[in-house]
């Protein structure tokens, strides 16, 4: 009876947010790794944090301090940098004291220049040197650039325009004397620190999931004091966020800069907690009066621009922590007459700077006192304001659907209802841009200051620009398909009932995306075009490619939706599916930085063929999205065989003859390819059909078309006896040997073209010079030209390829893209006849329904080009 009432007696108030606090920080750090998945910033492994427990903890926390007293000290330098930046606005140069010296000597002749033994003008290099290390050591710049400044003003100026540095030191000790522009940015950065901390949340990462357990349900079913529940609410994100926890450590540092060690300590307890606790209430009752009074829709987008705020502001202060000086130039220079209208006391009463020059340690902390506590007591009494008004929010009808007179003017303008849809949850979902523009472009800016050597190259030269242009752009629709796929939820199915169906809506989506990322690429390839005008033609085709590229690489990230769970979070994707996604896009982006289209125009065709590939598979997945346990795969033989199969030929064709150059030697590199490829081509041909056979494809159906409308000679009748049908198709044998020899002319005609052009020229001369003096290397090529490559090629590229182009994409477009895909496993000066013989053989092949008259024409061809 005892234990029992124990056990049921009500926890008391401090019981009560212990175990609150508790469940605050077990919830945080359960979003955070969900968070992370969501973003894909982590390996299937588990992280650091989990997998050593406390160990893990004690570092972020230790990070986190680190933080802090980086930022106090990036204070001091913003104000240390601010006066240096005035004086070089008015055309003088800030250097060291040394430096003066020496170039007074110079100047006055006080060195005796005549000297043998003394190398006066290295000296002056050296000296010219060291001041410009100095100055990109202490006020950021590359050193070449600095030097040219030194050099620049000793030239014009002599040293009538420099200033000693000593000269405009001011330390925050020293703020009261400071330049307007040093109290400025003082205040601003306080402003910075706190903005950072309010918007923090429960978490160090972007909030994607923008849920919200209040504490005070706790209230509806626990017999709780009252209080507790609201004081824990609004400490729960000291408790959860671990820059929270720390806050202290930033008043201790700014408070030692100016009063020393042992004060400093001391302000850490009775300056950093409130002020620390301050911030924490201040974002918990944003939160809370977002939840109460805003209805749903809006609440899910003012919540994601809370956390993007807040984790925004961290992530620029880490990127501008080394860069102190750049920051103060810039801000100084843009926020110079602002400075003027205020005299922005805010950080000379922070840190007690009296009006006689002098500090008191506990005039500062009265004021940051009164500060937090009028922090507290607003957030309190602004929550409890919002409870009292009660929890059902302002959900007007208008928010949840748009009025019919502005869907009717809507469809007036003639919009697509799919695309429609899509700009009407840009209106009613206010959170579409956190999750689809402010997100995206977020993570892609912490991986361009990750690569920002790399970014910082590119400005060298226009094909490495628009390089990058390409990296950001792709990264943006990697990133931006899944995540507005995602936003969706488990509302998703109700698009499967539509008379339009999922996949076009999905096809929408794809284009829509595009065109965001595209807008994107735009931006900086026309930057590009701005800082190397004379390549304005070459930046002009790269978006052309990009139009192109861009389009099929949305259609594949649209293909990576998955099922969301029970929780309405999106499943993760297949690495296999990722991976498939990824073709083309590495090939696409080294033509740029290399300047050889030719392999750009192959990253953008094998990107396109992929993403018809993977869209015919996802094509069979879609109607059983959420019940994946019942989806069947496409019937064979698929894009993904025809891709698959003749990604082997090729690589494995490199890989055998590499294997028997090192048996027969270099100097036989094309008999080698030669024969290597013939025999690739045969048992790819064989296993491929094999493989088939297994799954119910009989050799017959690929050399055959299957549709009876198109099938109008099929082989089958030649083995049937029927003499009529049997006349019929030895015509079209013949159609396709007098086809092959007219195109192996053309194409001769093609090749003494290019002969006429120098570069060209000289390239078809030597490589028919080297297949000369290579005794019996023509008659191989021959051979395999002939006798091999027709059968293999034709099976895979026509029998395969273009039947699943055919079946996905119909019409002109399956014979161009399979005619495409055909040419660019051939070098680029043939890709026009290749590309010729692809388009001529997907119609016979449709036409005549035999692969025998393509294979006919393309022994023809072959025999006309590689034997004449």
């Amino acid at each position: 009876m005892t234990a029992y009432s124990a056990a049921s007696t009500p926890p008391g108030f401090w019981r009560t947010v212990k175990l609150l606090l508790g469940v605050a920080r077990r919830r945080a750090v359960g979003r955070s790794k969900r968070q992370q998945e969501l973003l894909r910033q982590r390996a299937a492994k588990k992280s650091a944090f989990n997998t050593l427990g406390l160990l893990g903890l004690i570092v972020v926390i230790i990070m986190m301090a680190v933080l802090h007293g980086g930022f106090a000290f990036f204070l001091q330098a913003m104000i240390d940098s601010s006066p240096r930046s005035e004086v070089e606005r008015t055309g003088k140069i800030v250097v060291s004291s040394y430096f003066i010296q020496e170039m007074f000597k110079f100047q006055k002749n006080e060195y005796d220049l005549s000297r043998k033994d003394f190398d006066f003008k290295q000296y002056l290099d050296e000296l010219y040197s060291w001041e410009a290390d100095n100055r990109t050591r202490h006020y950021g710049g590359s050193k070449d650039a600095n030097e040219k400044v030194l050099r620049d003003t000793i030239h014009e100026h002599g040293i009538n325009n420099l200033v000693d540095e000593g000269e405009i030191s001011s330390h925050l000790e020293t703020l009261v004397k400071a330049t307007p522009v040093s109290n400025m940015l003082g205040s601003l950065v306080l402003v910075w620190w706190f903005i950072m901390m309010i918007f923090q949340g429960e978490g160090l990462e972007l909030d994607l999931q923008r849920r919200r357990h209040p504490m005070w349900e706790w209230l509806f079913s626990h017999p709780v004091p009252t209080g507790a529940v609201f004081f824990a609410e609004m400490l729960s994100p000291i408790a959860a966020n671990p820059i929270c926890l720390t806050a202290p450590i930033f008043w201790g540092v700014l408070f030692g800069l100016v009063y020393g060690t042992a004060l400093g300590l001391v302000a850490a307890l009775i300056i950093g907690v409130p002020m620390a606790t301050a911030t924490a209430c201040l974002g918990k009752a944003l939160e809370i009066g977002v939840i109460l009074r805003l209805s749903p829709r809006s609440r899910g987008a003012v919540l994601g621009l809370m956390s993007w705020v807040g984790y925004a502001a961290l992530m620029v202060f880490i990127f501008c922590a080394f860069s102190a000086s750049t920051v103060a130039d810039v801000l100084g220079k843009i926020l110079q007459p602002l400075a003027t209208i205020s005299s922005w006391p805010l950080m000379r009463w922070t840190i007690g700077a009296q009006l006689d020059g002098s500090f008191s340690f506990l005039s500062g902390a009265i004021f940051c006192w009164s500060l937090s506590a009028i922090a507290i007591i607003s957030a309190v009494g602004f929550s409890a304001w919002g409870a009292e008004r009660g929890l059902s929010g302002n959900v007007d009808r208008a928010d949840l659907a748009p009025s019919e007179s502005k869907t009717s003017r809507s469809s007036q303008f003639g919009r697509d209802p799919l695309y429609l849809k899509e700009l009407l949850w840009f209106r009613r979902d206010r959170s579409a841009i956190v999750q689809t523009i402010l997100i995206p472009l977020t993570i892609a800016s912490v991986h361009l200051f990750n690569m920002r050597r790399l970014v910082e190259g590119a400005q060298g030269a226009w094909n490495y620009l628009s390089g990058a242009a390409i990296v950001v752009g792709t990264y943006f629709l990697w990133v931006l398909g899944p995540k507005s796929l995602a936003s969706e939820g488990p509302a998703l199915w109700i698009a499967l009932t539509w008379p339009r169906g999922l996949e076009n809506l999905l096809k929408a989506k794809a284009w829509l995306w595009s065109v965001v990322a595209t807008g994107v690429v735009f931006l900086v390839l026309i930057y590009a075009m701005l800082r190397f005008p004379g390549d304005w033609w070459r930046i002009l085709l790269v978006g052309v490619g990009w139009v192109a590229f861009g389009r099929s690489m949305a259609e594949k990230a649209v293909t990576l939706v998955s099922v969301p769970s029970s929780s309405g979070e999106p499943e993760p994707t297949p690495k296999g599916r990722q991976w498939a996604a990824s073709l083309g896009m590495l090939t696409f982006g080294i033509g740029i930085l290399t300047q050889r289209w030719h392999i750009a125009i192959m990253g953008i065709v094998y990107s396109w063929i992929t993403a018809a590939a993977m869209w015919q598979n996802f094509r069979a997945r879609l109607p059983f999205l959420y019940d994946p346990w019942s989806e069947k795969l496409p019937p064979p033989p698929t894009l993904m065989h025809a891709m698959i199969a003749i990604s082997i030929l090729v690589e494995g064709g490199a890989i055998a003859t590499g294997l028997f150059i090192l048996v027969v030697g270099a100097d036989n590199i094309g008999l080698a390819q030669a024969v290597m490829y013939g025999l690739c081509a045969v048992i790819v041909s064989l296993f491929v059909s094999h493989f088939l056979t297994g799954r119910g494809v009989r050799p017959e159906q690929v050399w055959c078309w299957a549709e009876p409308a198109n099938a109008n000679f099929p082989i089958t009748a030649w083995w049937s006896g029927d003499g009529s049908k049997s006349t019929r198709f030895v015509t079209s044998i013949t159609i396709g040997f007098i086809g092959g020899l007219l195109l192996g002319l053309l194409a001769n005609g093609y090749i003494a073209l290019l002969l006429h052009i120098p570069t060209i020229g000289d390239l078809i001369r030597a490589s028919r010079e080297q297949m000369v003096t290579v005794p019996g290397l023509k008659m191989w090529y021959g051979v395999i030209a002939v006798a091999v490559a027709p059968f293999a090629e034709e099976y895979l590229f026509r029998g395969l390829l273009f039947r699943a182009l055919d079946r996905e994409w119909g019409g002109w477009s399956a014979v161009l893209g399979s005619a495409a895909f055909f040419a660019i496993y051939h070098p680029p000066l043939a890709w026009i006849p290749v590309g010729i013989v692809g388009i001529t053989n997907s119609f016979l092949f449709k036409k005549t329904g035999s692969l025998t008259s393509a294979v006919a024409l393309h022994m023809a061809y072959n025999a006309v080009v590689v034997l004449s």
